[in-house]
């Protein structure tokens, strides 16, 4: 019964150990180890697709611009100022629906 428990416990131990590896390796990270950990955020697809559409780099999308857009028979719904363009935020509301 002795061994069993020592065998339990030992192959508890070693995957403990498991997890605990990619930890050991978090100095990586530090600056002036030369290599990076985490890589670089990239832009979620909403902000891609208004940069795209955006032609003029305004910040807004005009009806124009809009016009390219699947959605652009919705984006009266989401202009919550009302001022005929879509900003970011109207945007990314226009996505979602």
């Amino acid at each position: 019964m002795k061994q069993v428990s020592i065998l339990l416990l030992a192959t508890a131990l070693a995957a403990g150990n498991a997890l605990a590896v990619p930890q050991s390796n978090s100095h990586a990270s530090h600056a002036g180890h030369g290599t990076s950990a985490a890589a670089p955020a990239q832009p979620d697809p909403s902000t891609k697709a208004f940069d795209a559409l955006d032609a003029d780099k305004s910040g807004l999308l005009s009806k124009a611009e809009l016009a390219r857009h699947p959605m652009a028979a919705h984006a009266s719904m989401v202009d919550t100022d009302n001022d005929g363009s879509l900003s970011r935020e109207e945007f990314t509301a226009l996505q979602k629906m």
